[in-house]
């Protein structure tokens, strides 16, 4: 996420905050979500392609800050 520096990450377990996984509805671990203005703009679960995935964040990235 160095390449996007005005996006914030927050790490959380499922397993010791449950409460997040249903607030989220996630059902399988692990899950990368990316929220713009408050919405859900992605969400990459299970088997997560690292390349792909920042592509897709780039792309949305692009929209906001460019």
């Amino acid at each position: 996420m160095n390449d996007f520096p005005n996006i914030q990450t927050r790490v959380a377990n499922a397993e010791e905050t449950p409460e997040i996984a249903g607030h989220f509805s996630i059902f399988t671990v692990p899950v990368l979500i990316l929220f713009a203005d408050g919405k859900e703009m992605l969400r990459e679960a299970r088997f997560v392609h690292v390349e792909e995935f920042k592509l897709k964040v780039s792309k949305i990235y692009e929209g906001f800050y460019s």
